[in-house]
């Protein structure tokens, strides 16, 4: 059955019966008691951590504000 044709049979039907198809309806979207999944918490790496077995205590320049200092305005 097309959307059209259950339109076109709701119309038929008494007030009070529309209303009460329109709240069976609406009921439908409201959502069920059932328990939500639970959310897992995310683990990060730690980059800080990784940059330092990399490089070692070395301080790597800031090539963004390099650049923007560098950049003619």
């Amino acid at each position: 059955m097309s959307a059209t044709e259950l339109l076109r049979q709701v119309k038929t039907l008494p007030a009070s019966e529309r209303e009460q198809f329109a709240l069976a309806i609406l009921s439908l979207d409201e959502p069920s008691a059932a328990p939500k999944p639970s959310r897992r918490r995310v683990k990060w790496p730690d980059v800080e951590a990784r940059a330092r077995r990399i490089f070692g205590a070395r301080k790597l320049p800031n090539l963004v504000l390099l650049e923007r200092e560098e950049a003619a305005f």
